[in-house]
């Protein structure tokens, strides 16, 4: 039976090949003139929110196996004539810009030589996540000990890549402490650059979230933050959304050597002047806490409240 929560995705039969590639850095030689709409880069937060990942970006315990290169594998569409072409464009983009780079569609388990599953959580972590019908699924749950663990599905030692466009499109969870993200982060030096792209608090004080149909809080904002380093942050947008838990919608980011710019459903929403340099690996999470309080028994758990990812893509500048 076909999955509800994907009735948003398009199905298109394309002759695909798989092969690995090497990433380049480099990005566009146009910085690009974004301004930022409908959001803010002031330094004030209603009641203390965003503390946690304010205040010292995302804390990730580093991995046994450090990034063995700029590799990633490449989805690529042959056309009858035998050249290789683009085969999409992140939402509102010209295609002729860009070159895909990355295309992860979770058609079927989740492949280890790409994906890390088991960063955090630890002895206490139960299942929480799988693919299905063509999705990426983490949910809420109560790991060993009964308590709510976090869990982070990412690509370090797999993909990394310097500038170009990352996209997901993706249905969030909701209920009380619930925070979702998708996220990029740099590791393999000293300093900690990082990108989040989506940040979400479903049960942040307005006008984060508000309660659904159900009278279950759901996001209904989220935030993108540039980070220099882990405790130096170079902005932060705060950006008004219908309720995220609802619908499927587009998350993307264009990172350019000086300029960072954020767009939802393929509209521009929030842009910051920063210069990061260094390949950033993925993140995609489900953890608690930050302005989305403590969970509790209210929090809805279950492969029904997940974090729904339909895609996962990044793309180079051409």
């Amino acid at each position: 039976m076909k999955n509800p929560l994907r009735a948003s995705k398009t199905v298109v039969s394309l002759t695909v090949a798989a092969m690995f590639l090497t990433a380049c850095g480099g990005g566009s030689s146009d910085s690009g003139t974004a301004s930022s709409v409908g959001s803010t880069n002031s330094s004030g937060l209603p009641s203390g929110q965003l503390a946690a990942t304010m205040s010292l970006g995302h804390q990730l315990p580093a991995l046994a196996t450090k990034p063995v290169g700029n590799q990633y594998l490449a989805e690529v569409v042959t056309s009858a004539s035998g050249t290789s072409t683009v085969a999409d464009a992140p939402a509102g983009q010209d295609a002729a810009t860009y070159r895909l780079t990355f295309n992860e569609s979770f058609d079927a388990p989740l492949d280890t030589r790409v994906w890390n599953t088991g960063r955090t959580g630890g002895v206490n972590a139960t299942n929480n996540y799988q693919t299905s019908d063509g999705a990426l699924q983490i949910w809420p749950e109560r790991g060993a000990d009964g308590n709510h663990f976090d869990r982070t599905i990412d690509t370090e030692g797999h993909f990394s890549q310097q500038y170009g466009y990352f996209e997901i499109e993706a249905k969030l969870p909701k209920g009380k402490g619930v925070w979702p993200a998708f996220w990029l982060i740099n590791q393999t030096g000293e300093k900690r650059p990082e990108i989040d792209i989506l940040e979400a608090y479903a049960s942040g004080e307005a006008p984060w979230s508000a309660p659904g149909a159900d009278g279950i809080q759901s996001a209904t904002m989220y935030a993108p933050v540039v980070w220099n380093d882990a405790d130096s942050r170079a902005g932060y947008g705060k950006i008004a959304t219908p309720d995220l838990a609802e619908g499927f919608h587009k998350y993307g980011v264009k990172w350019e050597p000086n300029r960072i710019t954020f767009f939802f459903d393929g509209v521009e929403r929030y842009a910051v002047d920063a210069s990061l340099t260094g390949p950033m690996h993925i993140i995609l999470d489900l953890w608690f806490g930050s302005a989305s309080g403590s969970p509790d028994g209210s929090t809805p758990t279950g492969a029904s409240n997940s974090f729904t990812i339909n895609y996962v893509k990044a793309w180079q500048f051409r």
